[in-house]
C-alpha cells in the first residue's frame, strides 16, 4: 500500500525515492538511515513516516512503528491503513485488549460497499486469528461479487482453520467454477476437496483435466489413494502378490467406501481390505 501511495505523488523528494528503492529491494534498515535525513519541513515527511514504520514493522520493531502510526492517526482519524497497521503492531505486541479497540475502529470505518477495504479487512482478521469475523467479511464480499477469488481463497483457507469439511467442498465447488482448468490452478479446489473426503469429485478432476501430464496425474492420483487409507484407516491384503496399478488400487479403495464392498478378485488374485479399527 505505502509503495502504490507515494507513487501517485509527483516530484517526490530523492531521499524519499532512493529509500523506496531499498524498500523494494527488502533493505530496510538502509531505508530508514536514509530516511532519518528528510526533515519535519519537508514536503513529503508524511509519507517519509508511513514508509518508516512500514520499515520499523518489517523489522519487528513494533513499539517504534506504533509510535509513527499513532501520531498519523492523530491527524488522519479515518485513515483505514493506518488502524489496520496499528491493529498488526499490537497484535505482534500481545497487546490483545489494545489490538481490540484498533480493530473495532478498522470495523467501524471500513466501507462495507468497497470490496478492497473488506478483502483488507478479511485479511487482517486471518491474520490475528479472528476467524469468524474474517469469515464474515469473506461472505459480505461474495455477497457484492460472488465471482472474487480472493474472498474464495480466503473462504477456503478459513475452511481449513476451522475444519469444516462441508465449507471445504463448498469452496472447491465455487473455485472450480471459475474455470480453473490447468495443473497449477486446480490444485487449491483438489486441496479442498480430499480433505472434505469427496475422492469421487478428486479422481473426477484429475481425469478431466486436459493439460496435465503423465506424472502430475500420477502424483494426484497417490494424494488421493493416500488420504483414503488415512481416512479411512484401512489395508488392502491379497492372497497372492501382485502389483496393483495405481488405479486398480483406488478403483478397490472405491468399491470399499462408496459400496461397501471389502472383498473380491483383482487380476485374478483374491484380496480382502480390513479396516484397522477392529
Amino acid at each position: 500500500g505505502i509503495r502504490l501511495i507515494c507513487r501517485k505523488v509527483n516530484n517526490l523528494n530523492l531521499k524519499l525515492k532512493q529509500s523506496m528503492g531499498e524498500f523494494d529491494g527488502g533493505n530496510f534498515e538502509q531505508a530508514l538511515d536514509i530516511l532519518e535525513e528528510i526533515g519535519s519541513d519537508d514536503e513529503d515527511y508524511k509519507f517519509a513516516l508511513m514508509l518508516k514504520y512500514n520499515c520499523l514493522m518489517n523489522l519487528g520493531c513494533f513499539s517504534d512503528a506504533l509510535t509513527i502510526i499513532n501520531l498519523l492517526i492523530c491527524d488522519n482519524p479515518y485513515a483505514l491503513l493506518f488502524w489496520i497497521d496499528k491493529t498488526k503492531c499490537h497484535y505482534f505486541l500481545d497487546d490483545l485488549s489494545n489490538m481490540g479497540s484498533a480493530l473495532d475502529n478498522v470495523e467501524r470505518i471500513v466501507d462495507i460497499c468497497n470490496t478492497d477495504e473488506l478483502s483488507d479487512l478479511m485479511k487482517l482478521c486471518t491474520l490475528i486469528k479472528k476467524y469468524e469475523k474474517s469469515l464474515k467479511y469473506c461472505n459480505m464480499i461474495l455477497e457484492i461479487d460472488e465471482n472474487h477469488v480472493g474472498a474464495l481463497l480466503e473462504k477456503s483457507l478459513l475452511s481449513t482453520f476451522i475444519d469444516d469439511k462441508q465449507m471445504m467442498n463448498e469452496c472447491g465447488n465455487m473455485l472450480l467454477d471459475q474455470n480453473f482448468d490447468d495443473f497449477a490452478t486446480m490444485m487449491v479446489p483438489f486441496v479442498l476437496k480430499v480433505f472434505s473426503k469427496k475422492y469421487d469429485d478428486c479422481l473426477k478432476m484429475v481425469n478431466e483435466l486436459k493439460d496435465i501430464d503423465l506424472k502430475n496425474a500420477e502424483k494426484l492420483k497417490n494424494v488421493i489413494y493416500t488420504q483414503m487409507l488415512c481416512d479411512l484407516n484401512i489395508q488392502i491384503f491379497l492372497e497372492k502378490s501382485v502389483e496393483l496399478t495405481l488405479d486398480e488400487s483406488i478403483s478397490l479403495l472405491f468399491k470399499y467406501n462408496y459400496d461397501g464392498i471389502v472383498c473380491g478378485t483383482v487380476r485374478n488374485v483374491n484380496y480382502r481390505i480390513i479396516s484397522c479399527n477392529s
